[in-house]
């Protein structure tokens, strides 16, 4: 398992139809590749948490779709394994740190899953995934 410090976009805008087309289409175009991406609506709005292979870049883009916030994340790279996720949230709950949100997937079965989250310590959160 690795684990290292990121950061993810969140941007928020009106919800529409071609949302998810137009913001892509623009990070395309600019060359950006979209590594993590995890959405929701509420109410009118569209909420996009997203990991770029060019943050800098892509707040240019974006700027102008919405509203754009950072925030710092941890992306582990782990074992597609039954209960590696569980093994993770036993030693954040034993280290008493809490979750604000988490997201992932595994590409291929039985190879590698990522996933990504903030907590309420995310120095400590590393330290005790590194361990």
């Amino acid at each position: 398992m690795k684990a290292v410090k990121g950061e993810e976009l969140i941007l928020t805008c009106d919800n529409k139809v071609g949302k998810l087309e137009e913001l892509t289409s623009l990070l395309k175009n600019k060359n950006i590749n979209l590594r993590g991406v995890s959405a929701f609506v509420y109410d009118s709005k569209a909420a996009f948490r997203l990991i770029t292979s060019d943050n800098v870049k892509a707040k240019e883009v974006l700027k102008n779709i919405g509203s754009l916030e950072t925030k710092e994340v941890i992306i582990v790279d782990m074992p597609d394994e039954i209960g590696q996720l569980n093994t993770i949230a036993k030693r954040l709950k034993d280290a008493n740190i809490d979750l604000t949100h988490i997201y992932g997937t595994s590409s291929k079965p039985h190879e590698s899953a990522i996933i990504v989250f903030a907590s309420s310590d995310n120095n400590k959160a590393l330290a005790i995934l590194a361990a």
